[in-house]
């Protein structure tokens, strides 16, 4: 600055900038400063020239990120989370206590009739969650924008709470050894074994969610004589609360005393039901329009799914085949009947993910039909399970046109999967959970806090710093008799759609 006054023959050395020489010194420092500055706004720095060659870098500090937040996890945060003192975790379960109704009434001398409650022992399996976090020795020591290690020791663990919310819905171990069984795994397995009642699942068919009949249904199913549950939560997507908040008729929204009434556009926050209010989560992890896991990965956007449905080659089936039957069970009426295609993923045994899908040559199937899907397994013979997909009625068989309809166990050398139209590709499910504190009837079961394990420098002789991170832990649904699910939900608002006229 001193120099820059000599210069300009104002005689004022470095001792003059005081008083009103600073002033001026500071004036012309700005203005040079800001010169300095200008530029043609070139994002390449290696195209700057002359002036605009030494401004000044306005590298931001602070990492603008648009990621999940831990408050995005609502079903891992709200439930109750207890220890797992061994990884086959032993439980007992009663669904009753013995005898049938009236059958304690007697005479003042007749025998006693004996009864006994029912118990059964029941195993759950701690799954583990890991992952390997690696930050460059040089991009540490440099702190150019942020901490480079707290950052990926965040992103460690949102990983690992991403997976353990998704697989809270979505998890199937049949399919997917590595995987606990979520929710819907869990219900559908209690319903095929006779252990639940069909009501828990009320199918919308393809209808948008805005209505208080399903919850109602599903709210009377668990809490009947035999399962003495309610329901207290409800977890959806955003598309499917969209549509609760444009339609769901006043009459049944719950709001706490002194707010506002309830009006039609209003968010949905609880709705009114026999027990009380049934309070509504927004799920950004359960399968919407949106979602990468319902299309298959090779028709992905993102890079990171297409490169592991490439990777995953050597899993990839040998080929599907369709034949079709008559089948009074089938909910492929005459609006939806038609030509479809169906693809079909391989799911790796060791959970890196998905393959390719193999697909279908068109298939007309005639209303009141099924479609069977045979399917070969890869040569490579390790899959585990199978993720099936199916196009529009009447659409292509590009992998970005199709949708997610069931994921299903390995068979064998061949597995046949019949499609009755039962889950309906491009929809939703929003389950219904009791997370009544004094019920206990479901909870997040966890072996160990998660963990952080830091590896010796220079892993695989390359300058880095490394770390584990580990979640272990299973969803423990010890009464599954007081959750249900709807199924089959189609937003409104949902762009791809599964029948033409619909």
């Amino acid at each position: 600055m001193s120099g820059m006054l000599n210069q300009s023959g104002l005689g004022i050395g470095a001792a003059g900038l005081q008083g009103i020489g600073t002033a001026l010194a500071q004036q012309q420092f700005d203005g040079l400063n800001k010169a300095l500055q200008a530029s043609n706004y070139q994002t390449d720095v290696a195209t700057l020239t002359g002036g605009g060659a030494l401004g000044v870098q306005s590298l931001d500090t602070t990492m603008k990120s648009v990621i999940q937040e831990n408050d995005d996890f609502k079903l891992f945060n709200i439930l109750r989370s207890t220890n797992a003192t061994n990884i086959v975790d032993e439980y007992v379960r009663q669904s009753g206590t013995g005898g049938v109704m009236g059958g304690s009434a007697n005479s003042q001398m007749g025998v006693v009739r004996a009864a006994s409650g029912q118990y059964a022992r029941e195993v759950g399996s701690v799954k583990f969650l890991m992952s390997l976090r690696q930050v460059g020795y040089v991009l540490n020591i440099g702190k150019n924008v942020v901490e480079a290690t707290s950052v990926e020791e965040r992103n460690g663990a949102l990983q690992l709470l991403t997976d353990a919310e998704y697989l809270l819905f979505h998890g199937n171990a049949a399919a997917s050894p590595m995987q606990f069984d979520g929710i819907y795994a869990q219900i559908d397995a209690q319903i095929a074994a006779g252990a639940q009642s069909p009501d828990c699942v009320y199918d919308m068919q393809g209808a948008k969610l805005n209505d208080i009949k399903p919850f109602t249904a599903i709210n009377v199913a668990v809490s009947r004589l035999g399962s003495f549950g309610k329901s207290t939560d409800a977890f959806l997507p955003p598309s499917a609360q969209t549509d609760l908040n444009t339609d769901l008729d006043p009459a049944f929204r719950w709001s706490p005393a002194g707010q506002n009434t309830p009006m039609l556009g209003g968010n949905v926050e609880n709705i009114r039901l026999t027990h009380g209010p049934l309070k509504t989560h927004i799920d950004v992890f359960q399968h919407d329009e949106n979602h990468p896991m319902v299309m298959p990965w090779d028709g992905s956007s993102d890079a990171q799914y297409t490169a592991a449905a490439t990777a995953n080659v050597a899993i990839k089936p040998i080929s599907v085949t369709v034949a079709t039957n008559a089948d009074a069970a089938s909910s492929f009426n005459n609006s939806r009947s038609g030509n479809y295609y169906w693809g079909v993923a391989s799911i790796d045994a060791t959970g890196n993910g998905y393959s390719a899908i193999t697909k279908t040559a068109q298939t007309s199937v005639p209303g009141g039909d099924n479609a069977v899907l045979t399917i070969t397994r890869s040569a490579n013979g390790t899959e585990s399970g199978y993720a099936i997909y199916r196009s529009r009625q009447n659409g292509t068989n590009a992998s970005s046109d199709m949708r997610f309809v069931k994921v299903i166990a390995v068979g064998g050398a061949t597995t046949t999967f019949t499609d009755r139209n039962a889950d309906i590709p491009g929809c939703c499910n929003v389950p219904l959970f009791n997370l009544s504190p004094g019920a206990d009837a479901i909870g997040w079961r966890q072996f160990q806090p998660m963990t952080k394990i830091p590896l010796p420098f220079g892993v695989g002789g390359v300058p880095v710093e490394s770390f584990f991170q580990f979640l272990f832990g299973y969803l423990r649904v010890t009464k599954p008799k007081h959750h249900g699910y709807i199924k089959n939900v189609l937003s409104s608002m949902a762009v791809w759609r599964p029948f033409a006229a619909e």
